[in-house]
């Protein structure tokens, strides 16, 4: 579908390292030689969503468990053996693996309403908390075997420590006694195949009995292992070997015990390194800000702010801006014909184009804008740069020819072309010929594609053919800097001139070549310039004035906000008052009652007082819910009728049968004129009489 030497023009590989940098294991990293776009639609399709899913749990920063993990590959391959052994660094490598797939399984089995491509890879797995708690309970964090294995592990590794104790107490004990005669050297022990040995003058040899290990190299000391704890030492090696032994019996039950569930965790770990390999394609989409777009069936492309992956990264790094390119290929625009100066983007945005069709195709998130929609094909044709082959004796432009020839062989409506600076490296003329050809049939054959030209006759014969359009790379004309913006549309300058002044070109060599140059063509050039000049002026003067239509609305929004929130502050404020005043009432006639009460014997009078203001007041509060009733009722029925209230409209008022016609409407209230009779009426009070 796509050949290996378009893969390297458009720097492919680079992508596959930027990966492979993200992976944790080397299993991952393997599989990130085989990102290349697949053959099957659905099977990328759906990669691509595990990778979304992924990627929206690591932009939002949230949680996901760790996939840091052993290569348990070999240890797994062996456990199937009858019989084998596993040593303890070994397991211990087994149980963090395991336990690693234990929780990534439990995880993404609990997320099936949220990452349902995710949850579909464990569905089937299993959760090996046996195989953990069997390996946990042999084998401690340091990766040795527990005491607690078994009884007789425990009886033997306390006999080692005892003699060891007793042989360290011997061995002590007559370091001090030949010290004090000066037997020993300074560094006075050390040890010879685990046996520990005391550094003897060798003139004193005879006086120290045991077992000679070792000389040194001058020949004056040597190393004896005492006599008094070589009887001792033995025992602790017999101790040992049965240890050993011990041990190994329990790592082979131990094996026994978990060798049913191998073909399981080899699942689960083939899962765990798919799922690494996913992670590093999400950490990278992250890196680059990109999007899962909309994937149609059909061929059609409509590309939204896209960014060359590889610029953009550079430009992070530099601190510059990436300018996005936006287009669309679609059944009535299929080719579109790109022209402007050279170094002004036409090769950048051919590459973009791509570069992240293969990306998406490989199973890869791309940055453009989300709302972009991409379409599968099925072979991506590439003609990009300078194609002269030595080996082959070819001649840049009979490269060209060759290339093209194959393109125009394989295209079809399931292909998508690229081909830049087509036509050239030959006679402009006779060039420009063979690419008008070339063009009338890439758009007949209903294939998508973009072509890049600065030939003149390309630019009017895609003015001409149905399913071609001309676009152009922006150039400032004031400052001759190119703007690497895309304008589909109409064709573009080349700048020719521009260009050869704004490097510094001999004036009067630039005068003498216009002079040279068709007046209509040098004209048609200057046109082109100018009409690309006027574009670029009214599109920024169209941005500028949408970016202020947007400032307004932001303002007008935060004036709204900060009005309703003074609006509900002032009521807070002026409801607190009421309510300071009331309890302040309340207060005062308490403290009278309360004067009342101690001053006048007849207290049946102050009782009184006092529950006939507290039934006022409950009368008083009663009323007030009623007015705050009928007050919420009169504002929605003002709402409900006001709309469809205007001058000589028919209405009656609330239970009347008198029917009269409005005159005039101030604020909430009507004048209505019945008969000879005016009145002036609250809308709620109100009903049409229609």
């Amino acid at each position: 579908m796509v050949e290996k030497k378009n893969l390297e023009l458009l720097q492919f590989d680079k992508i596959r390292n930027l990966v492979k940098q993200r992976c944790y294991s080397s299993r991952a990293r393997t599989m990130c030689e085989d990102i290349f776009p697949g053959p099957e639609k659905s099977q990328v399709i759906t990669e691509l969503n595990r990778v979304n899913e992924l990627k929206s749990v690591l932009s939002a920063k949230g949680f996901l468990p760790s996939i840091e993990h052993d290569d348990i590959q070999a240890e797994l391959n062996y456990l199937s053996i009858e019989g084998a052994l596993l040593h303890e660094s070994q397991l211990l490598s087994l149980l963090k693996t395991v336990e690693v797939c234990n929780s990534n399984v439990k995880f993404f089995k609990g997320k099936k309403n949220v990452m349902p491509f995710l949850f579909h890879l464990v569905e089937s797995l299993e959760v090996f908390d046996f195989v953990a708690d069997e390996i946990h309970r042999i084998i401690d964090a340091e990766g040795q075997v527990k005491d607690s294995a078994s009884s007789d592990l425990g009886r033997i590794r306390r006999q080692i420590s005892e003699k060891r104790r007793e042989s360290d107490k011997r061995f002590y004990n007559y370091i001090n006694d030949l010290r004090k005669h000066g037997f020993l050297r300074e560094n006075e022990e050390s040890f010879f195949n685990g046996r520990r040995t005391l550094a003897v003058l060798v003139e004193h040899k005879g006086d120290v009995p045991g077992f000679v290990h070792g000389k040194s190299e001058s020949g004056k000391t040597i190393f004896i292992e005492p006599g008094l704890t070589i009887g001792i030492n033995n025992d602790v090696a017999e101790l040992e070997i049965d240890e050993r032994r011990e041990v190994n019996r329990i790592l082979r039950e131990l094996c026994v015990t978990i060798k049913p569930y191998v073909g399981g965790i080899k699942e689960a770990f083939r899962f765990l390194t798919e799922l690494d390999f996913l992670t590093a394609k999400a950490s990278f989409a992250v890196a680059l800000k990109a999007n899962l777009p909309e994937i149609k069936d059909g061929f059609d492309l409509d590309i939204k702010e896209a960014r060359h992956p590889l610029l953009y990264l550079q430009n992070v790094i530099s601190g510059k801006k990436t300018v996005p390119l936006s287009l669309a290929l679609n059944a009535k625009q299929r080719i579109i014909v790109i022209s402007g100066p050279n170094a002004g983007g036409k090769t950048i945005a051919l590459k973009t184009v791509g570069l992240l069709q293969m990306m998406l195709q490989s199973g890869l998130l791309i940055p453009v804008k989300e709302g972009s929609v991409y379409g599968f094909f099925e072979k991506i044709l590439i003609d990009i740069g300078d194609t002269q082959s030595i080996e082959n004796e070819l001649s840049t432009y009979s490269a060209k020819l060759k290339s093209m020839t194959q393109i125009l062989d394989d295209v079809n409506e399931a292909t998508l072309v690229l081909m830049d600076e087509f036509g050239s490296g030959t006679d402009p003329e006779l060039g420009g010929a063979i690419a008008e050809a070339v063009l009338e049939s890439i758009v007949n054959s209903k294939t998508k594609g973009i072509v890049t030209s600065h030939f003149g006759n390309v630019k009017l014969l895609a003015e001409k053919l149905e399913g071609a359009v001309n676009a152009s790379m922006l150039f400032d004309i004031d400052t001759l800097d190119p703007k690497y913006i895309l304008s589909v549309g109409e064709p573009g300058s080349s700048y020719t001139f521009e260009v050869a002044e704004r490097i510094g070109f001999p004036k009067h060599l630039i005068e003498r070549a216009k002079e040279k140059v068709d007046k209509d063509k040098l004209k048609l050039n200057r046109l082109l310039a100018e009409v690309q000049n006027q574009k670029t002026k009214l599109e920024e003067q169209m941005q500028r004035a949408e970016h202020e239509e947007f400032l307004k609305k932001i303002a007008k929004e935060k004036y709204h906000t900060l009005f309703n929130t003074w609006e509900e502050k002032i009521n807070k404020e002026r409801e607190r008052k009421i309510e300071l005043s009331r309890l302040a009432d309340f207060g005062q006639k308490y403290l009278r009652l309360m004067d009342d009460w101690n001053k006048k014997k007849d207290r049946k009078e102050v009782i009184k007082r006092f529950i006939d203001g507290i039934t006022a007041e409950t009368r008083k509060q009663e009323d007030l819910k009623k007015q705050k009733k009928q007050d919420v009722y009169a504002e929605k029925k003002i709402a409900r009728i006001k709309p469809n209230l205007k001058v000589g409209s028919k209405v009656r008022i609330l239970n009347g049968k008198e029917v009269g016609i409005i005159e005039e409407i101030k604020d909430e209230k009507v004048f209505i004129k019945f008969g000879l009779m005016k009145m002036t009426v609250g809308m709620e009070n109100l009903v049409l009489a229609d």
